[in-house]
């Protein structure tokens, strides 16, 4: 019995781009390409989505790494790991002051319980992924599980979980270059902590292409 196997991340990008007619992907420069959008979190009473990269035009550093919800030319990006976490910013400013796991904040730890639709121009590639697949202890993937404690003078001792957070996909998807894309993630009621702004954020990282038109390297 033969088994067909899974192609390489370089080989699906290859071979979904020669399909869709973008020819010479594979002469640009190859690159590990990570992107990344946020969404500010707000206090609800009910289950709301939040949508992700679709309007990534609107934000931009720390917020964003992408001008658009799409790729530009000769660029393409292989999805074969992402990471969904809390970005802190200090209130009413652009001042990030760390960007953490949902799990150290008590408040978001909810929001493991969330799943996520990924789609690519009218295609949805990704269908209801639950998004305590990515967490620690329900991630055979992980490497750790941490914890970090800090108690101020006269107070009480807190404690905040460090899990590792990153989801590996058992085939990559591809995002070509010039196609529209977003997330949709259905999240539960959350109340939003008092005193800073928290966004959700979400990295996409996988082998890509840049648009090379002299030499690759």
């Amino acid at each position: 019995m033969s088994v067909k196997r899974i192609p390489t991340a370089n080989q699906k990008i290859v071979s979904v781009n020669d399909a869709m007619g973008v020819k010479g992907i594979g002469k640009q420069q190859g690159t590990t390409r990570i992107i990344y959008d946020s969404v500010k979190l707000n206090t609800s009473a009910n289950s709301t989505t939040v949508t992700l990269f679709k309007d990534c035009k609107t934000r931009q550093y720390p917020y964003t790494n992408l001008s658009e919800n799409k790729l530009q030319v000769g660029e393409s990006i292989a999805m074969q790991r992402f990471s969904i976490f809390i970005l802190e910013v200090a209130a009413g400013t652009n001042n990030p002051l760390g960007t953490l796991p949902l799990a150290y904040f008590p408040a978001f730890s909810r929001l493991y319980r969330s799943d996520m639709n990924f789609n690519i121009a009218q295609n949805q590639v990704i269908k209801q992924l639950p998004l305590h697949s990515m967490y620690a202890p329900f991630n055979h993937k992980s490497k750790f599980y941490g914890e970090s404690q800090f108690q101020p003078a006269g107070g009480d001792l807190n404690s905040f979980q460090i899990p590792q957070d990153v989801y590996e996909f058992d085939n990559p998807i591809i995002i070509p270059p010039q196609i529209e894309f977003y997330s949709e993630i259905i999240i539960p009621a959350v109340t939003v902590p008092a005193g800073f702004d928290f966004y959700l954020m979400m990295n996409i990282e996988g082998l890509g292409s840049l648009f090379s038109p002299k030499s690759n390297y």
